[in-house]
């Protein structure tokens, strides 16, 4: 062999092994990073810097395949001008629609070299386009594969400078890609799964958020906000089934600014959202142009993301993304929404429930707050857990005080033995009644019923009371049964008054008689005068009974109370003062005025007068006190007089009979004085009430309707 051809031999044998040299430095070099957690971007710099320094390539990119999207993305680029390299980031290669160098590569596994794209016949016109816009004279692409599984390419050239490559030069470029790929798969999955544990974390991250609320508005809200925060999309809608209509209705949105969220409706079935919600199916678009189903809401949505809200196997609703960009979203965006709108439509499910609960609780507390009878729940600690606005009014107590505290430290002895009953033995007891005596001798009745209360097991959790005032009930009874007493005995009186007033009367004249024919001794003078004396008691008493039995009729016109209330303290002034009894007139001057008999009203006050003063034997004072009432039920007025002494008061088992006829504590009252107050009250459809207690004075109660509109009536008395 010549010399000169074999110094050409050994140059070429000696470059040859200082590239080898080189590219197994550049391939140890970059297998180090196999080791250490480090960024997909700083990778493809070191891969870049290494190849530029194995094989002296001044322009390079790198190219990662997208499967799930059909896509060919430039992910690195060297060498280009700015504007070349922002298009090329910018815009993928389409696997399926872009016949060129680069998706010919990544989809068949096989480098190409292209000397001269102007004279290759493989060069298409995308290639002849891109190489004119770059100015690109030849390249070479090889594959980057992980086993059979292409993961993208590495293009490389210089400039406008034709590449001369051996096929030595073409397998070392291979093998170092090949080197290149593992790295590079390494790092995107490590980049892959850094994403993922990223959004799990976020998703936990709102889950946890979003599992604390209870207002369906603001959870709403919350799950549309959380979509575009894990996916990075540029709007989202969140969409419930309306069942009544079956229609979807947004429910809450992001990035829609113009659109009338409040009156849109979607039909199911209709668009993307509405065969997701008629399916139950997710759907994930690349390209909403090549979509079919695709239904415009906003502008600009390039791809689309929806998946189902499914709730034991019921779609409530549809999770929409959009993004302005195709290819936006991958196969684990899909299943990321997937597992996040499970986690939602779960929680909406719970929240409406909580809603509905609340609702018919509150429903229950209305009614519970609106009865006209008082109703207490304990707890088995015996603490009381809740009142209604009844009980309040009727023990006059205060919610905030009383909640919490033992029942014993509340209520009377007799109430807190029914508790008693009830969480102890069990027992519960049906209308119960019971007296409570008021700090002013006022007595009320009360009708108490005990039940006890379980939960869904069975188990006792406390019991409830229900208390119910009967003090009303049982006046109108005890009126009712007094009117038939009083009517029954009023026959019976007037009978009896006309069988003892005519023989009572030839009585009376035979005394008269014998009074002028006998000679009067003193001992006969004093016999024919009690004689007389008792005559004329039963004159009076049998008076008194046909004023009760037949009392007149009454003559009602309009007229002052004040007025007759002041004649008649004047009528028994000097009885009054003679027996050390003071009367305290304590009346509004301005009173309405009432429709009344003059004449028997005035006989009302003075029974009740005389009634007082002989009740405090010693003296005393007599208060008379008015105030207006209205009856909140029938928004009927009313003028109430308090006539209270200073006297002894009447025992608790006298006050119910003080109105009967003939029932008096006195040696020598005839008991009809109240009975004849009550008939004649009863006339002018008033009523009277009394209150005492031993020791502390008595107060009788008249109670006057007043009318707004004058009324005269007056009926003839019946002979």
């Amino acid at each position: 062999m010549p010399r000169k051809q074999e110094g050409r031999g050994l140059a070429s044998y000696t470059a040859e092994l200082k590239t080898k040299d080189k590219l197994l430095a550049s391939i140890h070099k970059i297998s180090s990073l196999l080791t250490r957690t480090i960024s997909l971007d700083k990778i493809l710099t070191s891969i870049v810097k290494e190849t530029s320094l194995v094989f002296g390539f001044t322009r390079l990119a790198i190219f990662l395949a997208d499967k799930d999207r059909c896509l060919l993305e430039c992910r690195y680029i060297h060498g280009f001008n700015p504007e070349d390299s922002e298009r090329a980031l910018r815009f993928p290669y389409r696997l399926d629609d872009h016949d060129c160098v680069e998706t010919r590569v990544a989809k068949v596994g096989k480098t190409v070299f292209v000397k001269d794209y102007q004279n290759d016949p493989r060069a298409t016109s995308i290639d002849l386009k891109v190489s004119r816009i770059m100015h690109r004279v030849s390249t070479i692409a090889v594959p980057l594969k992980i086993k059979k599984d292409i993961i993208g390419l590495i293009t490389a050239d210089k400039d406008d400078i034709k590449l001369k490559l051996t096929r030595k030069d073409i397998d070392a470029f291979s093998t170092f890609a090949n080197q290149a790929s593992i790295i590079i798969e390494n790092a995107r999955l490590q980049e892959q799964n850094q994403k993922k544990i990223k959004q799990l974390l976020t998703l936990q991250t709102i889950s946890k958020k979003t599992s604390s609320t209870f207002n369906l508005e603001k959870l709403l809200n919350a799950i549309s906000a959380s979509a575009l925060k894990i996916t990075k999309a540029s709007s989202c809608t969140l969409f419930l089934l309306e069942e009544e209509s079956k229609q979807l209705k947004i429910a809450s949105q992001n990035g829609y600014g113009h659109l009338d969220a409040e009156n849109f409706r979607l039909k199911v079935g209709e668009g993307i959202v509405g065969w997701v919600a008629q399916s139950g199916m997710p759907l994930l678009v690349s390209d909403v142009r090549q979509e079919p189903r695709y239904l415009e809401i906003i502008e600009g949505v390039a791809s689309q993301l929806a998946v189902p809200l499914i709730s034991e196997k019921r779609v409530l609703g549809v999770l929409n993304i959009d993004s302005r960009n195709r290819a936006a979203f991958s196969e684990d965006d899909l299943k990321l929404l997937l597992i996040f709108a499970g986690h939602t439509a779960s929680l909406i499910k719970n929240v409406r429930l909580y809603g509905q609960v609340i609702t018919e609780r509150n429903f229950r507390e209305d009614i519970l707050e609106s009865s006209p009878n008082s109703v207490v729940s304990i707890n088995l600690k015996k603490e009381i857990s809740s009142i209604n606005r009844r009980t309040e009014e009727l023990f006059h107590l205060k919610r905030g005080q009383v909640l919490g505290r033992k029942a014993a430290e509340v209520f009377e002895a007799d109430i807190t033995q029914i508790i008693n009953l009830a969480l102890d033995h069990h027992a519960v007891v049906d209308s119960q009644e019971i007296k409570k005596i008021g700090n002013d001798g006022s007595v009320t009745t009360l009708g108490i019923t005990s039940s006890l209360l379980k939960n869904h097991q069975r188990n006792l959790i406390g019991a409830m009371v229900i208390i119910r005032d009967l003090t009303e009930e049982k006046k109108t009874e005890e009126l009712i049964r007094r009117m038939d007493r009083l009517s029954s005995l009023g026959q019976l009186s007037a009978g009896i008054a006309h069988e003892i007033r005519n023989p009572l009367t030839s009585i009376n004249f035979n005394v008269q008689l014998l009074a002028k024919k006998l000679v009067m001794t003193e001992a006969t003078r004093n016999l024919i005068d009690d004689t007389q004396e008792g005559i004329d008691r039963i004159r009076i008493l049998v008076k008194g009974m046909l004023d009760f039995s037949k009392p007149s009729r009454p003559c009602l016109k309009s007229d002052s109370i004040l007025r007759v209330l002041q004649d008649s303290i004047a009528l028994l002034d000097s009885q009054l003062k003679k027996n050390s009894v003071a009367v305290a007139l304590e009346v509004q001057e301005a009173l309405p005025e009432v429709i009344f008999d003059a004449h028997q009203i005035q006989q009302v006050f003075v029974n009740l007068l005389l009634n007082g003063m002989e009740a405090m034997a010693e003296g005393g004072r007599i208060s008379i006190a008015s105030r207006l009432e209205q009856d909140a039920r029938t928004q009927s007025e009313y003028l109430l007089l308090h006539f209270t002494d200073d006297g002894p008061g009447i025992s608790r088992e006298n006050l119910s009979k003080v109105f009967n006829p003939f029932f008096t504590t006195k040696a020598d009252g005839t008991g009809l004085g109240l009975s004849i107050v009550h008939k004649i009250l009863e006339q002018h459809n008033a009523s009277v009430d009394v209150c005492s207690a031993e020791g502390k004075g008595t107060t009788f109660i008249l109670r006057f309707p007043i009318h707004r509109t004058e009324e005269k009536r007056c009926i003839d008395t019946e002979s």
